[in-house]
């Protein structure tokens, strides 16, 4: 299973904004050591299409179904030699880039997350792809949205339009998810110049974000702030030790927040961070959720920027 290791899946649908994915990977130069494995998946013609050709009045329609479905696959494949292209004149080895065309099989969301189960080191993806409608307010596409909620066995990382400056937001609160963020990270781009901000957040702690009490003990802030500087220490040592110096890494430490979400974009964009990196779920771990609730509202508030979402 661990056969695709160090390799990064890249799902692409053959749209414009797709091929904005492959800007992002030319562009974050720590990604030119990794291997790519560009995927498509293509939805099937219904059978009910096929079902036809047994009428002798229908030989029209299906040989119009047969010449899309060969102009479709055309036009993959073309999209598919251009964006390797692109990648080989960034710096990407030629041998490090495959090319997978696979037709749809369950589902385009769950052929994806079959192929990255096969033991990949992350799944990049777009918010919205070809699919997606300009009028609509929306920031996820619903295949993105699939893939974000239900791939929590990989890191997912989803790729803005803001332009890449190699500066990483992470978020770091003590927890486990927090740590294998740090971990994955430190990973992605040993020995790299990145620009690395730790950030803590405190909430006002008087109320949880949706307003009920929190029932803090006298000396919350205290704790928390001590047991903050510990992660933040053990974060660095991470990012030393992947080759990362001390002078690219700052911290942050935000106390009061009324929302701990608004806080981290907010800071991020202050920071001038093209990415933000967090555990799916922070200290709550709350179970029900198939993604924390931060994480949701970080996605929904940095809607240029790329995010990072680790398990």
């Amino acid at each position: 299973m661990n056969e695709n290791k160090n390799k990064i899946l890249v799902a692409l649908d053959g749209s414009k904004k797709a091929f904005k994915t492959i800007d992002y990977l030319c562009n974050f130069k720590p990604f030119l050591k990794k291997e790519l494995v560009l995927h498509n998946v293509i939805a099937k013609v219904p059978e009910c299409y096929y079902d036809l050709k047994k009428e002798p009045f229908t030989n029209k329609v299906t040989s119009q179904v047969h010449a899309w479905e060969r102009g479709y696959k055309t036009q993959v494949d073309a999209f598919m030699e251009k964006s390797r292209m692109k990648l080989i004149a960034a710096g990407f080895k030629p041998e490090a880039i495959h090319i997978i065309i696979a037709k749809r099989k369950k589902g385009i969301a769950r052929d994806i997350m079959d192929e990255a189960r096969k033991g990949y080191d992350a799944l990049l993806i777009r918010r919205r792809g070809a699919g997606a409608q300009k009028f609509l307010p929306l920031v996820m596409g619903s295949v993105s949205t699939k893939l974000v909620e239900k791939s929590d066995f990989i890191p997912v990382m989803l790729a803005g339009i803001q332009k890449v400056n190699h500066a990483l937001f992470i978020t770091v609160d003590g927890s486990k998810g927090a740590k294998r963020a740090v971990e994955f990270t430190a990973k992605s781009i040993e020995n790299s110049d990145c620009k690395i901000v730790l950030c803590s957040v405190l909430r006002d702690y008087g109320i949880y974000e949706d307003g009920a009490p929190m029932g803090e003990p006298d000396n919350y802030l205290t704790t928390a702030l001590g047991k903050m500087d510990i992660a933040v220490k053990e974060a660095r040592e991470i990012f030393e030790a992947a080759g990362i110096p001390d002078q690219q890494i700052e911290v942050k430490i935000i106390q009061g927040a009324k929302s701990r979400a608004g806080a981290i974009v907010a800071a991020a964009k202050q920071e001038n961070c093209d990415t933000i990196v967090f555990g799916r779920k922070g200290k709550s771990n709350v179970s029900s959720f198939d993604i924390g609730r931060v994480p949701w509202k970080v996605i929904h508030g940095a809607r240029e920027m790329t995010v990072w979402m680790v398990p």
